[in-house]
C-alpha cells in the first residue's frame, strides 16, 4: 500500500481532491465574492444618491480638464507675445547701435546661461516653478 501523503521539503503534500479543504475554501470565497460584487454593484447602480455623485464628479473633471486646456494655451499665447515683442525690439535695436563695440548708451545684451544639468538642475527648476505657482517666486 502506498502512503496518501508523499513528504516535500519538509511539508506534507495533499493533492487536490474533493475533500481538500483548500479547494473548498477556494470555491466558498469565489461565492462570497461573486455575491458581494452582484450586491454591491447593482446597489450601486440603482441608488440615486451614487449616480448623483457620478455625475458631478464627471463634470467637476471635464471643467477642471477644460480650466487647466486653457490657462495652458494663455500661458502659451502670452510666452509666444513676449518672445516675439523680444525678438523685434532686440533686432531693430542691433540695427540702432550700428554693431560698434563700446556703443555708448547701447545695453550690452547677455548670452543666456544653460541650465543646471543632472538631478541638481531639475530640483531647482521644479522648485521655482512651484514657487511661481505658489506665488512665492520672483517673476523675471
Amino acid at each position: 500500500a502506498k502512503p496518501q501523503h508523499k513528504q516535500t521539503d519538509r511539508r506534507y503534500y495533499l493533492p487536490p481532491t474533493k475533500n481538500n479543504p483548500r479547494t473548498m475554501n477556494q470555491f466558498i470565497a469565489r461565492i462570497a465574492n461573486y455575491v458581494a460584487n452582484e450586491i454591491l454593484i447593482k446597489g450601486l447602480a440603482n441608488s440615486k444618491t451614487f449616480q448623483k455623485m457620478a455625475v458631478r464628479t464627471d463634470a467637476r473633471l471635464r471643467s477642471m480638464k477644460d480650466n487647466s486646456n486653457n490657462s495652458i494655451n494663455s500661458t502659451l499665447d502670452e510666452i509666444h507675445k513676449a518672445a516675439s515683442e523680444h525678438a523685434y525690439s532686440t533686432s531693430t535695436s542691433s540695427g540702432a547701435a550700428g554693431g560698434t563695440k563700446g556703443g555708448g548708451g547701447a545695453a550690452k545684451m547677455e548670452l543666456p546661461r544653460p541650465p543646471v544639468g543632472g538631478l541638481a538642475g531639475f530640483l531647482s527648476a521644479m522648485g521655482k516653478e512651484i514657487g511661481k505657482d505658489l506665488g512665492m517666486a520672483k517673476v523675471k
